[in-house]
């Protein structure tokens, strides 16, 4: 059993051994970047912009965004260099410079072009460097100087193996494979030294440190330049051979070492290791090409597949458990030089002198958290507690599930120990711990508890509230439990004593209890630092005098002022993304004064808060453009263009290059002439304006690296123009149809009024002559009505005159007949003679034609036009029969018999050609 635990020792030190403490890094693959895979060299401009070349071209990234300006040729870009507003770069069979344009687009001139210089076949620029006023540019075969303010190139040197080239200090070095080492003095070279040894080995590089020159070969050995004589140095101490490709001294006075197949090592001047990257320590290839350091410390890598960029000047270190052996970390606590930490596969440790941890036996399982009491550091385990003493833990026995263990005022003797179903008093017994008892009456689990002055216990559970526990004088009981109404309850909560202050945080309220109150009140300050907004969780950690709370953004260190008792916030800015801690059971601890190790799912960092990281930073307008047809239309950075209203939908993209993977960038803008007010702190590097109507525009941004706001507000004035409908031409258009809608109008008003007047003097005419008529058909009707008034008295005067006669004829004829009745005499002749002649009176029928052609005068006309053949009997007949008197009315008339008229009528049919189906009277009242 003994052999069994010391080989799962073993093998747990080993598998844990293989991480490290490394310092924060950021990769980019190519899918990322857009380009090819290798990065042969990169440098910086002034505003701090990375230039990368790439298998594909020139990559640049300004901290947002990626751009590739492919090579002229479509040839490998090997090398890249910026000096001032040029970047020079060197690819095959070719070397020049870019320049931006008033877009911010690099543009390239071809220096071999301009220039009478006849490269090599298949010659290739590998290394460029920069003076004043000239720039050296290095193939295998060649090394040609440029004048750039002449533009004449000239060759320096010609040798068919040049290895290197170096600057160092105002010197120039060259190494030649088989040949040796080289200065070039008075434009041209000279052998440094006769040694052998500079034609055996493959120098990698040259560098200056303290006055004197020192050199690293393709092995990673040092040596010293003396005289023209190498001086050994140092060599890597680790343990196995490396194979250097390209190395960098850094500002730190460190070497950073490339290698082929082992990543990257740095490596101080005595040969000692401070770590190595490569894949299995999270970079992304093992073979580095280039080696960069900028001006903010940063070192870049070229490699063989992708870009990597190392922050080894941050004040962040980066324990990363990659093969999960060591697990989540809950718990850490340094006592003396060993380092503790518990993680919920148990308990490990590390020497201050080592960089592996090594597994505690015994402790397997989750532990929650380490407490250390007077000395004696206790293990909160998932199996019970345990005592820890240098390498070994021991649990205490009969102790169960343990969150926290607290000691009890002024009693060393006694410990109380928070579990999973309430509350234990633990008792010293010489140098053991048992058991003592447990708290009865209260079995609800005790993550959190806090004893104070007063032996009062109060035990936060999340889902069930606060309570206040008064024990029993023999501490096994509970005399009364008070729940604290005012702090409720709150998933993520937290309670710890700080200095003599009982302090609870839940989401979006911090309560405090002063030692001499009896309740609990809000803090505002505090409560700021669990808003809604970036609340992760409530826990508090005390540590080096100080209390901790985390959120999302940042991490806040409280401290209490000893006079006024008020609080003071410190913000450690790293957000809860890059800790990639376990929410709810966040972990710190002090390592010294100030340095922190914060506890990770993947193993934990660490914090310099004495080594501020530099977060001074500009902000940079990098493009501004439209969208035509789906084609981006750039727009100059140099002046407010005008830019078409068609074009009214801007994107502005614009950067803060900040490289340091654990800093949080954002940035805020706004447009003056829309909204005076900044924009909420945002990490999107591109704003989209849309819509924007014509007029005079200022786009501002602002960033903020951290805390730390941006030292200039970048700015871009744009104008909007008219729509073409509202341009000068347009609007002179306008007035001009206005003119001419006034004058049409004026015209149309004046044809209007003179035809609404025309139109109402002839309305008025014709009222009046409608009038007039109106007058005369009066007139007319009181014509025809007296007319009528005349014809129905002659009708009447007839039709009297008729009846008389008649009447007349009729009493006349029964004078006759009664005269035929008497005796005959010659009286009764006579008077019968004088009847006869009445009957036959021609002046009554005078007078009768006469009433009847008042009536009806052109009767007599019509019949006789119609009928010339018709007597004057025919005619009275016809006269009788229109005023439609019937046969016995006729006879009296015509003195004759009724069947004599109807004689007469059948008579007068014939002369006047009617059918028997005709009606004689009806035809002669419609003549």
């Amino acid at each position: 059993m003994k052999s069994l635990h010391l080989f799962l020792l073993f093998a747990l030190i080993f598998l844990c051994g293989r991480a490290q403490q490394l310092p924060p890094l950021n990769n980019y693959e190519p899918s990322q970047y857009r380009a090819g895979n290798q990065n042969w060299m990169l440098s910086e401009s002034d505003n701090h912009f990375i230039y990368i070349a790439n298998n594909k071209g020139l990559l640049e990234y300004n901290g947002a965004q990626w751009s590739l300006y492919k090579t002229p040729n479509e040839s490998i870009m090997r090398s890249v260099q910026v000096s001032g507003d040029r970047i020079y770069t060197g690819c095959y069979m070719d070397f020049g410079y870019w320049q931006r344009d008033h877009r911010g687009i690099l543009n390239y001139t071809s220096i071999i072009e301009s220039s009478t210089i006849d490269v090599k076949e298949d010659e290739q620029f590998w290394n460029i460097i920069v003076n004043d006023d000239y720039v050296l540019f290095q193939s295998l075969s060649h090394i040609y100087s440029y004048d750039v303010v002449s533009g004449k190139v000239i060759l320096l040197v010609s040798n068919e193996s040049i290895n290197k080239f170096f600057k160092v200090g105002d010197s120039y070095y060259y190494h030649v494979l088989g040949e040796g080492l080289f200065t070039i003095s008075n434009k041209r070279p000279l052998s440094v030294s006769e040694s052998t040894f500079f034609k055996e080995e493959t120098i990698i590089l040259l560098f200056e440190h303290a006055s004197d020159v020192y050199f690293i070969t393709e092995k990673a050995f040092l040596y010293k330049l003396d005289n023209g004589k190498p001086i050994f140095v140092a060599k890597s101490d680790l343990n196995y051979d490396l194979t250097v490709y390209n190395a960098q001294y850094l500002s730190d006075g460190s070497l950073m070492l490339g290698t082929i197949s082992n990543g990257v090592v740095s490596m101080n001047l005595d040969g000692t290791t401070n770590y190595v990257i490569n894949q299995s320590d999270g970079l992304i290839n093992n073979t580095c090409l280039a080696i960069f350091e900028d001006s903010n410390k940063n070192v870049w890598l070229g490699l063989d597949n992708g870009i990597s960029c190392v922050n080894v000047d941050s004040a962040y270190g980066i324990f990363h458990d990659r093969d999960g052996k060591l697990g989540t970390v809950y718990a850490s606590y340094k006592l003396e030089n060993i380092l503790y930490v518990g993680t919920n596969q148990g308990l490990f440790y590390k020497r201050e002198d080592k960089t592996e941890f090594t597994f505690i036996e015994g402790t397997q399982g989750q532990v929650w958290s380490l407490t250390n009491i007077n000395g004696q550091l206790y293990c909160n385990h998932h199996a019970g507690i345990f005592l820890v003493d240098d390498f070994e833990a021991k649990r205490i026995p009969g102790t169960i599930g343990t969150w926290q263990t607290h000691k009890i005022v002024d009693d060393s003797n006694l410990l109380l120990a928070g579990t999973y179903n309430g509350l234990y008093f633990l008792s010293q017994n010489g140098n053991s711990w048992t058991v003592r008892n447990k708290v009865k009456g209260f079995n609800i689990s005790s993550k959190d508890v806090v004893v104070d002055k007063n032996r009062d216990i109060y035990v936060n559970h999340e889902y069930k509230g606060v309570f206040k526990l008064s024990l029993n004088d023999s501490l096994n009981g509970i005399e009364q439990i008070d729940t604290i109404d005012i702090l409720g309850k709150g998933i993520g909560s937290d309670m710890i004593m700080f200095k003599d202050n009982i302090i609870y945080a839940k989401r979006d309220a911090v309560y405090t209890k002063p030692f001499d109150k009896e309740t609990f009140s809000v803090n505002e300050e505090l409560s700021e630092l669990v808003s809604q907004e970036i609340y992760t969780s409530g826990t508090l950690v005390e540590s080096n005098d100080f209390l901790w709370l985390f959120n999302k953004d940042y991490i806040s260190r409280i401290s209490i002022e000893d006079i006024d008792g008020t609080y003071a916030v410190e913000k450690v800015f790293l957000s809860k993304e890059l800790r990639n801690e376990k929410v709810g059971y966040e972990n710190l601890s002090a390592l010294s004064t100030h340095e922190y190790l914060l506890g990770s799912s993947y193993g934990y960092t660490t914090i310099k808060l004495n080594k501020k990281a530099v977060t001074n930073n500009k902000v940079y307008i990098n493009a501004v453009k439209s969208f035509q047809d789906g084609i981006p239309v750039l727009f100059s950075l140099k002046e407010a263009p005008l830019i078409p209203y068609k074009n009214n939908f801007l994107k502005i993209n614009y950067s803060a290059p900040s490289y340091s993977s654990l800093n949080t960038v954002m940035y805020q803008y706004r447009v003056l002439e829309l909204n005076e007010s900044w924009s909420n702190w945002v990490k999107d590097t591109s704003v989209e304006l849309k819509n924007l109507s014509y007029g005079d525009y200022t786009f501002e941004v602002r960033s903020r690296v951290n805390e730390t706001i941006s030292s200039n507000i970048d700015n871009y004035s744009f104008t909007i123009a008219r729509p073409y409908y509202l341009t000068n031409l347009a609007i002179a258009i306008y007035i001009v149809l206005l003119i001419l809608l006034i004058i049409a109008l004026n015209g149309f008003y004046i044809w209007y009024f003179k035809r609404q007047k025309e139109r109402a003097l002839l309305k008025q005419q014709k009222e009046l002559e409608l009038k007039n008529l109106t007058n005369e058909k009066n007139l007319i009707e009181l014509r025809n009505a007296k007319l009528r008034s005349d014809i129905e008295h002659r009708n009447k005067e007839l039709a009297i005159s008729t009846m008389a006669m008649i009447k007349k004829n009729e009493t006349l004829n029964e004078l006759k007949e009664e005269l035929n009745n008497l005796p005959k005499t010659v009286e009764s002749k006579s008077l019968k003679k004088m009847l006869d002649k009445n009957l036959n009176s021609k002046q009554d029928w005078l007078t009768f034609e006469e009433a009847f052609n008042n009536a009806d005068k052109d009767f007599f006309k019509k019949i006789k036009e119609l009928h010339p053949s018709l007597t004057s009997g025919d005619l009275r007949l016809c006269v009788y029969l229109r005023l439609n008197l019937s046969s016995k009315e006729i006879a009296p008339l015509l003195n004759i018999s009724p069947r004599s008229v109807e004689i007469k009528r059948y008579r007068l049919r014939k002369k006047l050609d009617l059918s028997r189906e005709d009606s004689l009277t009806s035809y002669i009242v419609e003549i």
